[in-house]
């Protein structure tokens, strides 16, 4: 285990999100929701950037490893980084420009799960209030169904799995809450509420990534480092970062144990000198798995 964060990419990312691993090319995919970008760090940390119409927010490996899915502020696309070819996947958020599309991942039976929020993102990347009450949880299937289970959120974040599957775990950012559901694979439902993390004083719940140990690491916003927290709620651990907007995290490398931590620019001043970049911290517990899209 390292003692701290490794910055690996000083890309200077505005809002960075979405961090992704990819098992089959060794590398890590993340975005900049403000300036509408996706990184990929490969296994040389070489970083290789492309631009796309929207923000973007949330990214997510499918089934086809050639293939990514990507969520944009207003709907969902499919991308190959190969050739940078695009489809459209189908799913489009009714209430853009109002509100857009924030954090999302794959469910463990390949449905797509996501969040959404207050659009605070202007047309040229400008940065908006986000005002509370907009955001839904939606899940989103295969054959293109949509469900929503719950509304009047602030900023969705963290969606995540427990290591046996059976705990789902979804977070508004404003409101300094992450609960916990009953996640039934079988019929990809979940129920039965509660607060798992609440009141933390160190910033805002961004996003998460939970290891094989069954801890959550949620990246606090505001709050300069990355909380363990155990599957009973209580803090393990505190990763201190050398940065203070802290937004979302993955595990990566060939034996999963390296997780890379994306960081924001936005709301914070020159002091803050590696603010957006992206790190590398090596943990002494392996992630998981990510899961994968149903196309």
């Amino acid at each position: 285990m390292s003692e701290r964060p490794r910055c690996v990419a000083p890309v200077g990312d505005k809002c960075g999100e979405a961090a992704t691993w990819s098992p089959k090319e060794q590398a890590l995919y993340w975005c900049d929701v403000n300036r509408f970008l996706i990184h990929r760090l490969d296994a040389e940390e070489r970083v290789a950037s492309w631009f796309f119409d929207e923000p973007v927010a949330a990214l997510s490996l499918t089934e086809d490893p050639d293939w990514l899915l990507v969520a944009l502020a207003s709907r969902l696309i499919l991308w190959r980084p190969g050739d940078d070819s695009r489809r459209d996947h189908g799913f489009r958020l009714a209430e853009w420009p109002k509100a857009r599309l924030n954090d999302g991942r794959a469910a463990p039976n390949g449905d797509f799960w996501l969040g959404t929020m207050a659009n605070n993102v202007g047309p040229n990347g400008e940065l908006g209030d986000a005002a509370p009450g907009l955001g839904v949880l939606e899940r989103i299937r295969a054959g293109g169904g949509v469900s929503t289970y719950k509304r009047g959120l602030g900023i969705s974040n963290t969606v995540c799995w427990s290591p046996d599957h059976r705990t789902f775990y979804f977070g508004d950012t404003q409101l300094n809450t992450i609960w916990a559901y009953d996640y039934d694979e079988a019929s990809g439902e979940i129920s039965n509420e509660r607060p798992f993390f609440t009141g933390f004083e160190r910033g805002l719940p961004d996003g998460s990534s939970a290891d094989a140990e069954g801890r959550l690491w949620n990246c606090r916003f505001g709050g300069a480092c990355v909380v363990a927290v155990a599957p009973d709620g209580r803090v393990d651990q505190v990763l201190e970062m050398p940065v203070n907007n802290i937004t979302t995290c993955a595990f990566g490398g060939s034996d999963l144990a390296t997780l890379y931590i994306t960081t924001a620019a936005i709301l914070t001043n020159e002091s803050d000198r590696l603010a957006g970049s992206l790190f590398a911290y090596q943990a002494d517990a392996p992630g998981l798995e990510s899961f994968k899209v149903k196309l």
